[in-house]
């Protein structure tokens, strides 16, 4: 898929970089503060590569410009949410950066996971987020397969999006003021659909389809032990490094591929072997309940073997 420009979206040369951790933490304070308003200085843009969706804008307090990438590599409503500008003010020992859509978004959580640009700037990945983040089932709800994506629910609620707050951790809180989310987010879906025709699916199959195709067991342990060395699993937060298996009508698996890719290549190429070997499937469903091909991605963090507590059961 070639890159492409609309009317709506940013250049975000500087969202190159490899993520490492750092240090954050939630801080009351940071609330009590003004937030520092970014405004928009230029027009979103679109950057559709040929395995990713990426919109981006640049944003000015008037001193400072920062820029906002949403990135999707699939349909659905998962998207990675980065920042690139000048360094956050953070709390000495904090861990995690506490944020928020605008307005009525409750307060979320992200994992301090910076690196810097070739060119200086702070980059920030706050990882996989949901426009509506999905609530935790009860204790004693049953395993079922998700809920079908609802693009014109996610539309909906971009519609009412107007902003993101970093605040707790950061000794001066960020608000950034995106303006309306609908038209951005309703690109985002119209590249995720042509990605799913470039790997040989039915965009309109996928938004009608009963169910996705489940991994039979939930996939753990199709990961032979060291597999990923013990050093590399930090490599695989920020939603890093996915794995994307194409699985057939009969729940077989006939394709791997890797997404932002933060392991090296002789490791995917293990990961995707073995997957290919042991990943089996209930296939996904089409709109009157027969077997469909489809699609499933996941992080190599959790396919490997079970704990030694989960082993014991």
């Amino acid at each position: 898929m070639k890159s492409a420009t609309i009317a709506l979206f940013l250049v975000a040369a500087t969202l190159a970089g490899a993520p490492i951790a750092a240090a954050a933490q939630s801080a009351g304070a940071a609330a009590a503060a003004a937030p520092d308003a970014y405004k928009p200085a230029g027009q979103w843009t679109a950057d559709y590569g040929d395995d990713y969706c990426r919109l981006a804008r640049n944003f000015s307090d008037g001193t400072n410009t920062m820029a906002l990438a949403l990135e999707r590599i699939q349909p659905g409503p998962d998207m990675r949410l980065i920042f690139v500008g000048p360094d956050l003010k953070l709390y000495r020992s904090a861990e995690t950066i506490g944020w928020h859509f605008l307005p009525g978004d409750a307060e979320r959580q992200a994992r301090a996971t910076r690196s810097e640009t070739a060119d200086g700037k702070q980059w920030y990945n706050f990882g996989l987020v949901k426009l509506a983040p999905m609530a935790p089932p009860a204790p004693t709800t049953p395993p079922s397969p998700p809920e079908p994506y609802d693009r014109s629910a996610e539309q909906a609620l971009a519609k009412g999006k107007t902003g993101i707050l970093l605040d707790a951790s950061l000794t001066s809180p960020v608000q950034i003021e995106t303006g309306d989310l609908a038209a951005p987010i309703a690109a985002l879906q119209a590249c995720a659909d042509d990605l799913a025709k470039t790997w040989g699916l039915d965009p309109a199959a996928l938004r009608s389809q009963k169910s996705p195709a489940i991994p039979v067991g939930g996939g753990t342990g199709w990961l032979p032990q060291g597999t990923v060395g013990f050093a590399d699993f930090a490599k695989l937060g920020g939603g890093s490094n996915l794995v994307r298996l194409m699985v057939d009508a009969t729940g077989k698996p006939t394709s791997c591929a890797i997404h932002w890719a933060t392991l090296d290549p002789t490791t995917n190429d293990k990961i995707c072997k073995a997957l290919m070997d042991k990943g089996r499937f209930t296939p996904a469903k089409d709109a009157n309940g027969q077997p469909m091909a489809g699609y499933w991605v996941a992080s190599p963090m959790f396919l490997g073997p079970p704990l030694p507590a989960a082993r014991g059961r």
